[in-house]
Parts: C-alpha cells; sequence; structure tokens
C-alpha cells in the first residue's frame, strides 16, 4: 500500500471508487461537485493506493470553520486509521449503521455530536415520474441550450450563501467531472436569466443518478421553481436509463425546507451522515 497527493484528473479515478462501492460506500455520484473545492489552496487531498487500483481517497479541508473536517471513501476499514493520522481532523461523518467505522473512531477520541447539523441522504425510484410545471414566463432548459454560464454561476450565489463559487469555479467543475451539459437542468426567468437550477449526475453501473447542488435564486422563492426543476432533471435521468435517484438535504429541524421540498416529490430517507468530532486526542 502506498499514497501519494491528489493530482490533475484523479477526481475521476475517486468517482469510479464511490461508484465500485455503491450502495455500501458513503456517497454517490453527486460527489463530483465537490471540485468546486479544487480551484482553492485550503484543502488537501490524498489517495491510497494497492499496487495500481485505487484503495482509498480522504479529502480535509475546513474554509467554513476553524476546524478540519475530512471526508473519505475506502474498500477496507483498516485504512482509516492511517487517514486520520494524515489528515488530522476535528471533524467527519460516520453513515448511519457503519459500526465500524463509528468504533475506529472512538478509539481516536471522537463522539458522535447529536447536536451537530446533519446530513439526510435521500432517494426515491425513477418508474414514474410527475411532470414539472413552471409559471407563466418561466422556461425548462439545460445548459446544452441555455448557455449563459456567468447567470448559472450568479445563480448558485444567490441561493447558496456564503458562496465561493465563481465563473472560474464553475468552469473547474465542468472539467474535472463527468459533468453533461444535458444534465445540468435550470429554469430560465421571463428575463433570461437563470432563476433555479439542478445539476444532475449519472452512475451508469449503478442506474442511479443524484441531484446535487440544487437551488434557487433568493429572489424567486415560493413559486415552484424548485420542485419543477427537480423534477425536470429526474425526467432526464429516467431517459438515461437511471432507476433510482439520490438528493442530500439537512436532516436536523432547523432548515427543513429543502427536505420538505425532496419529499413532495417522492423522495424518503436511505441514510445519515452523522457528525463525529474529536473530543479528546
Amino acid at each position: 500500500m502506498h499514497s501519494r497527493p491528489y493530482a490533475d484528473g484523479d477526481l475521476r479515478v475517486m468517482l469510479e471508487l464511490v461508484s465500485d462501492l455503491w450502495p455500501g460506500g458513503r456517497h454517490g455520484p453527486g460527489y463530483a461537485f465537490m471540485s468546486q473545492r479544487l480551484p482553492y489552496d485550503d484543502s488537501e487531498l490524498q489517495l491510497w493506493f494497492d499496487g495500481d487500483a485505487l484503495a482509498g481517497w480522504a479529502w480535509s479541508a475546513g474554509w467554513r470553520a476553524a476546524s478540519r473536517w475530512l471526508s473519505y471513501e475506502f474498500r477496507d476499514p483498516a485504512l482509516l486509521p492511517e487517514m486520520l493520522d494524515w489528515a488530522s481532523p476535528d471533524q467527519t461523518t460516520v453513515k448511519s449503521g457503519d459500526d465500524e467505522t463509528a468504533s475506529v473512531l472512538a478509539a481516536r477520541g471522537f463522539a458522535h455530536d447529536a447536536e451537530a447539523p446533519w446530513i439526510r441522504w435521500n432517494s426515491r425510484p425513477l418508474d414514474e415520474v410527475e411532470e414539472p410545471v413552471v409559471p407563466p414566463g418561466y422556461r425548462l432548459a439545460t445548459m446544452a441550450e441555455y448557455g449563459d454560464f456567468a447567470s448559472r454561476s450568479a445563480a448558485h450565489r444567490s441561493a447558496f450563501r456564503p458562496s465561493r463559487f465563481t465563473d472560474r469555479v464553475y468552469r473547474a467543475v465542468r472539467r474535472e467531472t463527468p459533468w453533461r451539459a444535458d444534465l445540468d437542468c435550470v429554469v430560465v426567468a421571463p428575463d433570461g436569466s437563470v432563476a433555479a437550477y439542478a445539476i444532475a449526475w449519472f452512475d451508469a453501473a449503478n442506474r442511479v443518478g443524484e441531484l446535487e447542488p440544487v437551488g434557487v435564486r433568493r429572489d424567486l422563492h415560493r413559486r415552484g421553481l424548485g420542485r419543477a426543476v427537480c423534477l425536470f432533471a429526474l425526467q432526464r435521468l429516467k431517459a438515461l436509463g437511471a432507476e433510482t435517484a439520490l438528493v442530500g438535504s439537512r436532516g436536523d429541524d432547523a432548515y427543513p425546507g429543502p427536505r420538505a421540498l425532496y419529499e413532495s416529490i417522492g423522495f424518503r430517507e436511505l441514510w445519515r451522515d452523522l457528525v463525529f468530532v474529536r473530543t479528546s486526542v
């Protein structure tokens, strides 16, 4: 076993591992959107190999807080202690039901923080998808035909604050991942700007898709735009052969809106990302 730092193009290899491990791993195809971190120098990535095969990876980031956050994927949990030694994180997550990983973290001084905001993974079948409806003057499109990338990135910055999603970051997402213009779905407002959006990511090997991210401009809430763009994206995934769709949302009651939206279009809880924090050295 040997490891090395991230090199250009490695994200696609990391996503192959995510696909190989599905549904037993910790991420879905939408992890590709974490490419938004790559243009910045405040995170670190390390990859572990068994011969030529990728055995696992760890991504340490902390730009939102003073503490360091670790996300990871591995084939064998015996690799986790080495990842923790490399990253020295303050926080990470454990997939609900993964008692083995939780035990490794507990032995390293981590404990579940039941009060921390947490992410709920949601899924739904794609056998039937409701027809999306937008208000008069709005229309559904994809970036394959719309093409105003500056308006698209501006919509993301409006939906998520604070946000570092500049035009340069959006270019990195499109360049470094299996991004498809025909799966980057938008609602176009009457003035021609992007009002809402959802990127769909498709794992053809597992026939699973994921919506990540989904956003609506702050000045255009409560018009049904988020619902419409999600349904539109789900239709496109179904047309490609996807059988299951995923989407993540806050699971705690402090931020219930997205969870309610996804439940209204058929998503139900699949698993939880439980936050573990370092309580001792």
